[in-house]
């Protein structure tokens, strides 16, 4: 497949129109490329928008990486077409450009915090290097510049449904148990992840945690122990001189991001834990926390607190649809909790009570929104859900 060559007269389908979608339909305009688009959460009266997508063939159904074609009421349409179905990212790798170097990183936490870290050594050691993917900028958005290094962040998503990705080096950092509503088991979870190694080009190499089970015969594999001087070389296939230590990186947007303080209290948008082994990463690094829980819990997912980070919490509110196993689980524990249903209430019953209370005393705060859970009951995405938590915040502070 080559771009824009055999996409020329056939018949396409952009299934979703969110960021992804979005990126790709005005690629496929620059490049006048013919199309239709759907997305279930939009009604739009558009030329292009086809309602009755299910009824027809199509050459290529480009797929957002969000949609679930395997519980989604028109399933058989797209089962009926998986082999036609690809992604922004089997595009961009078919445009004929000869990349310099491709890194591939997946894992169930802290793919963007590690993405970053990659992007400022390379930036130390004034190599050029771009963040794209899951968290970064859409691939199709990006300018292709040569001599320049290309780091891919990939979603369990988009690396179930991509074909032709082509990587020079890739990782699994973690996994532990995550999409399970969409995956199934743990297992098929762990299977796809793995199939990030069948997208490394001949002889390459790619590397997995030493504290993941590899029960998978792929060729040119390694396991890491950690994340040091040496992996990071390797992954890149440089030599570098790296003291970690050094690198004071900016947390990014949506992840341990502090964006308030007020008297003695830090305001922390975590808005990207989107499973719990994510919160209880965050609750690790702080103390005197007044935690936010909730959203659309995950299956297969685990809600247990240990006695040592228990301590640090003083109070959690939580919030969201469908949270009966969190509730259960922290009632087992004997860890007392408040419902609010939404974030709103919880900023403005925690201004009223608790805020007037704590401000008062000698010691810093931590309020922090780590949900442990999918957005999708309220939100869009963990990014609207991080922004609309910062401004209801912001607001209230404003009044």
């Amino acid at each position: 497949m080559t771009f824009p060559k055999d996409f020329i007269g056939k018949k396409i389908l952009i299934y979703g129109f969110g960021k992804t979608g979005k990126s790709v339909h005005y690629f496929l305009n620059r490049n006048k490329i013919n199309h239709f688009i759907w997305d279930d959460d939009l009604i739009l009266k558009k030329k292009n928008f086809d309602k009755n997508y299910f009824k027809k063939k199509f050459d290529f159904i480009i797929l957002s990486p969000g949609v679930d074609i395997y519980h989604h009421k028109r399933k058989n349409f797209f089962l009926s077409h998986k082999k036609k179905i690809i992604t922004d990212l089997d595009i961009f790798f078919n445009l004929g450009k000869n990349f310099k170097y491709v890194i591939g990183v997946t894992g169930t936490n802290g793919k963007s915090s590690f993405c970053n870290l990659l992007h400022q050594i390379l930036k130390k050691n004034k190599i050029r290097s771009q963040i794209l993917g899951n968290f970064g900028l859409p691939v199709l958005n990006s300018k292709v510049m040569k001599n320049q290094y290309y780091i891919i962040e990939l979603s369990s998503y988009q690396i179930d449904y991509s074909k032709s990705l082509k990587l020079d080096s890739a990782c699994i950092l973690n996994i532990s148990p995550d999409h399970l509503e969409r995956h199934g088991t743990f297992s098929d979870y762990k299977r796809i992840k793995f199939k990030i190694f069948n997208f490394l080009k001949e002889k390459k190499v790619g590397f997995y945690s030493k504290k993941i089970s590899n029960k998978y015969s792929i060729k040119n594999c390694k396991s890491f122990k950690k994340i040091d001087n040496n992996f990071i070389n390797k992954l890149l296939n440089l030599k570098l001189k790296i003291n970690l230590n050094n690198f004071k990186i900016k947390n990014l947007e949506h992840r341990n991001e502090l964006f308030l303080k007020k008297y003695n209290f830090n305001f922390i948008n975590d808005s990207k834990s989107t499973n719990f082994d994510a919160s209880l990463y965050a609750i690790q690094k702080f103390n005197n926390i007044f935690l936010v829980l909730g959203g659309f819990l995950k299956s297969g997912d685990r809600y247990k607190i240990n006695k040592i980070l228990k301590r640090k919490i003083i109070k959690i509110f939580i919030i969201g649809q469908k949270i009966k196993k969190l509730t259960v689980e922290l009632k087992k524990q004997k860890i007392k909790f408040i419902y609010l249903e939404n974030i709103t209430k919880v900023i403005n019953y925690f201004l009223l009570n608790d805020f007037k209370i704590y401000k008062k005393k000698k010691q810093d705060y931590n309020f922090l929104f780590s949900p442990g859970a999918a957005s999708f009951d309220q939100f869009s995405n963990f990014e609207d859900r991080g922004k609309k938590f910062k401004n209801i915040v912001l607001n209230a502070f404003k009044r």
